[in-house]
């Protein structure tokens, strides 16, 4: 087990089940950006109007306007999305819970907390969705006519992205090209789970928006501003269905 603290603040601790690293977050809070956020979201409220959907017909929107294949149970990217969920919802319930990092933890403290996360990370894996009642799909977008609109989007998003790639590098080594491949033919994922009503892309292209649109939101949402309220309003905008703040 070892420990380095970086000039650049971050810290790398590295054990015999893998190195980690932790750099720091500078957060800048900027009170006009923050006021103008706040009149944004006020405006939003006055344009917006109560219209939901239920999930089960969220779902059935998503399929009906796309050609989607669902992922097998063992699937890495379904694994990974049921993983990640379990940890930002349950982690309360897991029986391995490390304790918040800190930099100011010693190199003995931080070695503990490797330990521990990486005892969290293996809990992790061994876990079933149906453990917390969750009821979870996984589907990908193939590349078929119907879904080329999708993933021209995606090629115009990464096309600025892949031409950093070729300047940074006089000489397109294999590493440089096989990232250029995976930015190409990436597949688009999407996941629903159903018991929190929870719906995540891992793409670039409008259809989460408009998934996130027909679904819609409540009254509720509107006068407690959920996530949900936040994901609707934000889906519009980005539709132009609501100005830019």
């Amino acid at each position: 087990m070892s420990v380095k603290r970086n000039e650049n603040g971050s810290v790398n601790i590295k054990n015999n089940n893998g190195s980690i690293s932790i750099g720091r977050m500078m957060l800048v809070s900027e009170d006009r950006q923050r006021e103008n956020y706040n009149k944004w979201i006020e405006n939003c409220v006055k344009q917006i109007k109560v219209c939901q959907h239920t999930f089960k017909e969220t779902i059935n929107y998503f399929l009906e306007h796309c050609d989607a294949l669902a992922f097998e149970t063992d699937d890495r990217r379904l694994k990974k999305f049921q993983k990640n969920f379990i940890r930002n919802n349950f982690q309360d319930k897991l029986e391995h819970q490390p304790q918040k990092f800190s930099f100011n933890m010693t190199y003995e403290e931080m070695e503990n907390w490797k330990k521990e996360n990486d005892a969290m990370e293996e809990e992790l894996k061994n876990l079933f969705p149906e453990k917390f009642g969750l009821i979870i799909h996984g589907y990908y977008l193939p590349h078929t006519e119907r879904n080329e609109a999708f993933y021209k989007q995606i090629y115009e998003k990464n096309a600025e992205k892949i031409l950093h790639i070729e300047e940074r590098k006089s000489k397109v080594n294999d590493r440089i090209r096989n990232k250029k491949i995976r930015i190409i033919h990436q597949e688009i994922c999407f996941f629903f789970e159903e018991t929190m009503e929870y719906v995540e892309s891992t793409d670039g292209s409008n259809l989460i928006h408009r998934v996130i649109a027909f679904r819609g939101i409540t009254e509720n949402d509107i006068e407690k501003r959920t996530s949900r309220f936040f994901r609707y309003v934000s889906a519009l905008r980005y539709m132009s269905k609501l100005p830019n703040f």
